[in-house]
């Protein structure tokens, strides 16, 4: 322990952070940096690739809904219904 780590301790005060430090917290944080970008990098071309194949896909996906929909309406209702339901008596019933 240094006289001015010993004087620090004494006084209650934090020592003054030494340049080492300082440089390993500045590289650290340029290396967070990076992987943060390569990782936004990733998730934009995945989100671009997955976009390009439902547009080459979309016409046989409109067919699809086209002839879906009308038999899945009575069902979606349904499920909107007993969502609402639920959270209605989540909300409304007291809990023990």
């Amino acid at each position: 322990m240094t006289p001015d780590d010993r004087l620090s301790a004494f006084l209650g005060e934090a020592p003054a952070p030494r340049a080492c430090d300082v440089f390993v917290a500045e590289v650290m944080e340029a290396v967070e940096r990076r992987m943060f970008v390569d990782r936004l990098m990733a998730g934009g071309a995945a989100a671009f690739a997955g976009g390009a194949v439902l547009w080459a896909c979309s016409p046989a996906l409109n067919l699809a809904v086209d002839i879906l929909a009308p038999t899945l309406v009575p069902v979606a209702g349904m499920l909107v219904l007993a969502a609402a339901a639920a959270i209605l008596a989540d909300r409304l019933l007291p809990r023990k």
